[in-house]
């Protein structure tokens, strides 16, 4: 029972692009900074983020990310068990 929830846990390659996940959210971490320079020049107080806030974000998003996916794979793991 639990080698097949580990099975369709770990099926079909589930963190294999979590590299292009995590470069797709920084990218975003990224674009949202271009945004808040913008605003910082516009108000003239500095509201932009370092790189290393832009990928401690990028990271909580991607952990978010992970944790989701490990949630729907088992709640199919144990549906399939019934």
């Amino acid at each position: 029972m639990v080698r097949k929830i580990l099975s369709i846990l770990l099926s079909d390659n589930m963190f294999g692009k979590l590299s292009q996940e995590f470069q797709k959210y920084l990218e975003i971490e990224r674009e949202r900074n271009l945004q808040m320079l913008e605003i910082s020049r516009l108000l003239r107080v500095d509201f932009t983020f370092s790189e290393d806030e832009m990928i401690a974000n990028a990271e909580a998003k991607i952990a978010e990310h992970m944790e989701r996916v490990m949630k729907d794979r088992l709640e199919e793991a144990l549906k399939g068990m019934e």
